[in-house]
């Protein structure tokens, strides 16, 4: 399987960029229960969304698929290979059409690097390959075309809209007659497609010409097939349950996949074809992740939607690799396993066609590589058991670190939550196993910090008694504090540099972190962002005053003021946001604000997340000391019962 999951990764031309914000549905799924349903593709108008133009499924030894339409459910013929893509019948963008396969890959590279998909479809016009650049699917023509403009302007090309208007040539008794019919017109220069119509509970194949985008274009795709093939009576398309079959290329021009381009009236379902204890799919686009249980593909919404629908063990088998680490000890991996049951079902039917998202929106669930004995068993050792409150699954809360403190709600939400109190929590393991850094300061008085093994301390000290060091290896990143991912470089060091050693501090980490410094122009420019948001009168000037005005129960910020002016804020929580580095927020509103220079703002926290309900590092060091996974639920949840 890991040889299979690299091939697929060298195969991937391009990927849409995903966004994500939260939601709700319209047509209703199956509520969670002893099977779940989890969008991976999803765009429901409103909170997460994340959509690709194409799919592209891969499974070991290939795959079952079933439409499910008007016509009924239908079991389709297996076709050959370990890949196959899905696209919804609707416009697109023929980008470029070549028959030189490196002149196509080129303006396919492009697009991608514009962040357009550019997919390579394979067909043949008058015996010769031809490789077209696709991308794009658009419910409108005015869409599409809109599209063409763009993409023309950012490559050069000039994309041609193409649509889902054709003409049926005839219907065959097998897909093979089908296949030598659609050779016949392309010999022509008829752009012709074999088709798997759904008739109840079998298939019937037919030949359908044209990828047309209006009625004019449809009437000149008759006049010249009825000139070439004259014995053939060319009707629009009477079923709304079918599946077109193109071919794309597959990473080489050697390797080319299936496409099935599937009515907006159907589903798909797909399975992978049984090999093995578990029979996994894996999705390109998907970061090539691989899952259990059957892919769902249909248009909901105007999009092309996945869903994953797998019982609901196993996905906590995905769910609890990803949130916690496997490793951790059994009854750490338990509560997180019951926290996660919990959710899931406590979020009901959110996305109207699938219970639950892939995302931190609700969990995160990256799939069956995420999977690992120790949390199988954690799962199934808990199978079934939610956390209930008054008879009524309780909103399951968890993150990373309290910071020490778990949160009330009033300091998160601005509101109490009755089973949420804040109570102590034990999470300095990742202070207590974290790298040690340097604050040092260099000879024209410039202060950073260095990682201690980067540096040498030369035995000597300064008339303040503070050691000094010299720089050990080429190009020494100088940073604005103790970490290579947030913190910025503020100058390269060389070897023999000299520095002061100013103070120890530990890497951050899930408990301890800090921002900044910030400016006084930087602060006032990130409140007066936040008080646009929220309709708030903005602060003039710079920021030269900075305070904490009040704390909740567990220490955490629940009020501010800039210039002695309160900060507002939509919710407590939301400080964490408003105070960003990097694009990122701060980690937690467990802070503290200290001046620095006169004139620059540096935070100094514990925690990550927002700190209601269960500290995975809490629950971490409770079960090392010996607690069972219900002992640690009834410490961070108060009056509630845990239970089938």
């Amino acid at each position: 399987m890991d040889d299979m999951r690299k091939k697929w990764m060298g195969k991937v031309l391009s990927v849409g960029l995903l966004t994500v914000v939260l939601v709700g549905g319209q047509v209703p799924a199956q509520a969670a229960g002893d099977n779940i349903r989890v969008a991976l593709f999803v765009d429901t108008g409103q909170g997460y969304r994340g959509v690709v133009p194409s799919i592209t499924l891969t499974a070991e030894n290939g795959m079952e698929v079933v439409l499910n339409g008007p016509e009924g459910k239908t079991d389709l013929p297996e076709l050959k290979g370990e890949a196959a893509r899905y696209r919804v019948d609707e416009y697109h963008l023929i980008v470029a059409e070549t028959s030189d396969w490196n002149r196509a890959q080129q303006i396919a590279q492009q697009m991608s690097q514009r962040k357009y998909e550019g997919s390579i479809q394979v067909t043949k016009r008058n015996g010769q390959t031809v490789y077209q650049v696709v991308s794009g699917t658009y419910d409108t023509y005015q869409a599409a075309a809109n599209q063409a403009k763009t993409v023309a302007q950012a490559i050069g090309q000039n994309p041609l809209v193409k649509g889902p208007l054709r003409l049926e040539a005839g219907k065959f008794k097998s897909l093979k007659e089908a296949q030598e019919w659609q050779a016949s017109f392309e010999a022509a220069g008829i752009p012709a497609y074999p088709v798997m119509v759904s008739d109840g509970d079998k298939v019937k194949y037919a030949v359908w010409i044209g990828d047309e985008a209006s009625p004019d274009a449809v009437k000149e795709l008759k006049r010249r097939a009825s000139a070439a093939f004259p014995s053939f009576s060319y009707q629009e398309p009477d079923s709304q349950s079918y599946v077109i079959l193109k071919q794309d290329v597959y990473g080489s021009p050697d390797e080319v996949i299936w496409k099935y381009v599937f009515s907006p009236q159907v589903k798909l379902t797909v399975e992978a074809i049984k090999a093995g204890d578990a029979s996994v799919i894996g999705v390109i686009e998907r970061e090539q992740r691989t899952y259990r249980g059957e892919m769902e593909l249909s248009e909901y919404n105007g999009h092309l939607t996945l869903v994953n629908e797998l019982p609901m063990e196993e996905y906590l088998y995905g769910v609890v690799g990803s949130e916690m680490a496997p490793g951790w000890p059994i009854e750490a991996l338990k509560t997180q396993a019951v926290l996660s049951r919990t959710r899931a079902v406590w979020q009901g039917n959110k996305y109207g066609v699938a219970n639950v998202s892939d995302t931190v929106f609700e969990q995160a669930y990256y799939g069956y590589t995420k999977e690992s004995d120790d949390v199988r068993e954690a799962v199934d050792e808990t199978e079934g058991k939610i956390i209930y409150y008054q008879g009524k699954p309780a909103e399951s809360l968890f993150y990373s670190n309290a910071g020490g403190m778990t949160a009330d709600g009033t300091e998160v939400w601005g509101n109490p939550v009755p089973y949420l109190r804040s109570v102590e929590s034990k999470d300095t393991y990742p202070m207590e196993n974290a790298s040690i850094w340097y604050r040092v300061a260099l000879a024209d008085g410039t202060q950073g910090y260095v990682r201690n093994d980067l540096v040498t301390e030369t035995g000597q000290s300064n008339s303040e008694g503070q050691r000094m060091a010299v720089i050990s290896t080429e190009n020494t990143n100088l940073r604005s504090g103790p970490s290579t991912t947030t913190h910025r470089v503020l100058s390269v060091l060389p070897t023999g540099a000299e520095v002061t050693i100013l103070s120890e501090v530990k890497e951050e980490n899930a408990y301890a972190w800090t921002r900044g410094p910030f400016t006084s122009t930087e602060i006032a420019a990130m409140i007066n962002a936040a008080h646009d948001k929220n309709k708030a009168p903005r602060i003039s000037g710079n920021v030269t005053s900075l305070k904490v005005t009040e704390r909740g129960p567990s220490g955490r910020v629940i009020a501010m003021e800039a210039n002695g002016t309160p900060i507002v804020v939509s919710s407590p929580d939301a400080f964490r946001s408003v105070f960003q580095q990097g694009g990122t927020s701060l980690r937690s509103t467990k802070f503290e604000v200290e001046m620095i220079n006169g004139s620059q703002f540096i935070f100094r926290g514990t925690g990550f997340g927002h700190g209601l309900g269960v500290s995975q590092y809490g629950a971490r060091a409770m079960a090392e000391e010996g607690y069972d996974y219900k002992d640690i639920l009834q410490h961070y949840y108060q009056d509630v019962t845990i239970e089938k």
